[in-house]
């Protein structure tokens, strides 16, 4: 029997443990039932012409990253928002890469000599919308054509 790919996406709202906000999660505010099996669904469709394993690697994968964006305390829920609303469709593994790509990226920039931040603040504003890590490219593109580091 061959398993026709149904895509299900949904878009909800998600408590953050420990915080009042909320984060605009894909597949939240349904039960974990639902929740199981829009992520198997979502595993077959991307995955199943792999086999079951690879079924089975990309449910346990999904859930492990769902629970670890649970766990994210609040000073990324801004980053873990923005991905979610680039990402949800791909999955929990997509979101919280975007996010730790994100997290990494704005702390990396934070520890930027001083003498950046014009060149930082010039690259938030043409493509912050897009993220810290897309800030850190625009950077270091920047010092790299420049001849400049970012020690």
């Amino acid at each position: 029997m061959k398993i026709q790919p149904i895509v299900i996406f949904t878009l909800g709202v998600m408590l953050i443990p420990g915080t009042a906000q909320t984060v605009e999660l894909y597949a939240a505010g349904k039960s974990d039932a639902e929740i199981r099996t829009e992520i198997v669904i979502r595993c077959q469709s991307q995955m199943g012409e792999f086999g079951t394993e690879a079924v089975d690697i990309c449910v346990q994968a999904e859930h492990e990253s769902r629970e670890q964006l649970a766990e994210y305390p609040d000073e990324y829920f801004e980053i873990v928002r923005r991905c979610n609303k680039v990402m949800y469709r791909a999955g929990w593994n997509r979101i919280k890469l975007c996010s730790d790509k994100d997290i990494a990226a704005r702390d990396a920039l934070a520890a930027y000599p001083q003498v950046h931040a014009e060149l930082i603040a010039t690259c938030q504003s043409q493509v912050g919308r897009y993220g810290h890590n897309e800030v850190k490219k625009c950077v270091d593109e920047k010092l790299a054509a420049s001849g400049e580091s970012t020690q």
